[in-house]
């Protein structure tokens, strides 16, 4: 018999996630699947949670569905990667502020259809994300978005201090809240110098306004960084922005909002690998999958991997 083990984030999205949870257990009430319900009552728990549910699971019909944001699928599949089982199928019902993942993967967000497409027809793919190691400090985690230094690195901090993002969220304009504080950015964000390891070459930029290592097009709610990236293609995608005049940066917004032409900037560097290194010199703000890092000097070691997706 099939068993669904709800991993879930009340909070995420400014209590999308109770919402969600409520919806999808009356669901699974209808439909006469067996669950448990494990909530995270503070930063992080996820991980260990999902850590000891993938260690549990010995059978083919058990399945860990994460409900929260993309930091939440973050933590759960940190949790997964860390286990006795780290090929352990997982699904999401994306629940927060910016879904830029489920976006990317074009998830269902109807909990009707979520649940009768585990329970009937499951589908398990493999999806890529991405490994860091921190040569620093020798941390190592996975992402599913992408970890930011700079410009989009500010404007998460920003975010999530903000009084207006949980007002917002609650009459479902919570990613105005990005642009709202992109305008801080912009005063806020100094450049700085970076230097970018790929497998074949070595660039160094003085004037970095914002890299950006990612998995998929989007960051901060739905803005397509860079258009061709791809959670199969089997590679990591990184964007240095070099910091452009106001007028020159308002005119690269509105060319990536419209049709992707920004990347023909001259500002505007990419490079696609499977490893990517990363070093600055000097303490900025860094984001991984929408949660804040701490501000310090970076340099970072990336992998391209990838995980079990039930969808």
């Amino acid at each position: 018999m099939k068993k669904v083990h709800l991993l879930v984030n009340l909070k995420s999205g400014s209590d999308k996630g109770a919402k969600a949870l409520k919806e999808i257990e009356a669901v699974l009430k209808k439909e006469k699947l067996a669950y448990n319900i494990q909530i995270s009552t503070y930063p992080g728990q996820l991980v260990p949670i999902a850590t000891k549910t993938a260690n549990e699971i010995n059978n083919n019909h058990e399945y860990i569905v994460v409900v929260g944001g993309d930091g939440s699928l973050n933590q759960a599949l940190n949790g997964i990667k860390n286990s006795l089982h780290p090929d352990t199928p997982l699904a999401y019902f994306p629940a927060g502020t910016g879904n830029d993942f489920a976006r990317a993967a074009k998830l269902q967000n109807n909990p009707l259809k979520f649940i009768k497409k585990i329970k009937n027809h499951p589908t398990v793919t493999n999806v890529d994300c991405g490994r860091y190691q921190d040569l620093l400090t020798g941390e190592e985690k996975y992402f599913v978005n992408n970890l930011g230094i700079g410009f989009d690195a500010f404007v998460v901090n920003k975010t999530n201090h903000s009084k207006l993002k949980t007002k917002f969220n609650k009459i479902n304009i919570g990613n105005l809240t990005y642009g709202i504080n992109i305008a801080q950015a912009l005063k806020g964000q100094d450049n700085f110098k970076v230097k970018i390891l790929t497998n074949e070459h070595t660039y160094s930029y003085d004037h970095a306004y914002l890299v950006t290592t990612t998995n998929h097009p989007y960051f901060g709610g739905g803005v397509p960084i860079l258009p061709i990236a791809n959670i199969y293609n089997h590679k990591l995608d990184i964007a240095i922005v070099e910091k452009p005049n106001l007028a020159k940066f308002l005119y690269l917004f509105s060319k990536l909002l419209l049709n992707g032409s920004h990347m023909q900037s001259k500002q505007f560097h990419y490079f696609e690998a499977n490893k990517i290194e990363v070093e600055t010199y000097q303490a900025e703000y860094g984001q991984l999958d929408g949660e804040e890092l701490n501000r310090r000097k970076f340099h970072l070691k990336f992998e391209v991997d990838h995980f079990k997706f039930l969808k």
